[in-house]
């Protein structure tokens, strides 16, 4: 979707996305014609209103908010991509490993 659906499906200016976009809590895929947004950037764009609108989270606080879940986005992907690792491996390894997690708890 373009910069005008995105700020409609949301019912916000097209100012307050470029604001999004400069604080870098939505980043559009470039492409040749335009911005374009997808789906992710929608459900950013929901958690960025419900903090302001709803809980008045002021920006340095989304500032933080954002980069929290960026980061357990990053950490659930390592998750995911350790998990397919642990799998690949002979058997008696891979229960080690497992062993060795459920240890931890």
């Amino acid at each position: 979707m373009d910069h005008l659906e995105f700020c409609e499906r949301l019912s916000i200016v097209s100012s307050t996305l470029t604001i999004w976009i400069d604080r870098q809590w939505i980043i559009p895929e470039l492409t040749e014609q335009a911005e374009a947004f997808h789906d992710a950037d929608l459900a950013r764009g929901l958690l960025i209103l419900d903090l302001s609108e709803s809980m008045g989270v002021n920006q340095d606080g989304i500032d933080v908010i954002m980069a929290l879940v960026d980061q357990v986005h990053g950490l659930r992907t390592k998750l995911h991509a350790l998990t397919d690792a642990v799998r690949e491996q002979d058997a008696d390894i891979a229960e080690r490993v497992v062993k060795k997690l459920e240890g931890m708890r």
